[in-house]
């Protein structure tokens, strides 16, 4: 593990002291607990940049992510980005799902 040192403004501290006494943790662990959640935003939130702006495929966001396939289709889907699959797609899929039956 490797040492990182911050200063932070005193209401940050404040919520991080909130934080460790709600939680009944120690200051260190609350701390990386917050930065392991906010870096898991950020890369989600730049997965989801670059699908929207195309320079990526699906599979590469979902990568990027840390997600899953299944997981990824459910934050496109709340990011309200079009993967390129559309009703006539679906159509299709399941014409051809009823004809292998």
């Amino acid at each position: 593990m490797e040492t990182v040192t911050a200063r932070v403004p005193e209401v940050l501290f404040q919520d991080i002291k909130e934080i460790e006494k709600e939680e009944k943790t120690e200051r260190a662990e609350v701390i990386r607990k917050l930065l392991d959640d906010a870096v898991k935003e950020w890369k989600l939130k730049k997965a989801l940049e670059k699908l929207r702006d195309g320079r990526i495929t699906f599979r590469t966001a979902a990568k990027i992510a840390g997600l899953t396939y299944v997981e990824m289709l459910d934050q496109v889907e709340k990011a309200s980005i079009p993967i390129g699959y559309s009703v006539a797609d679906l159509q299709a899929d399941l014409s051809a799902l009823k004809k292998r039956k």
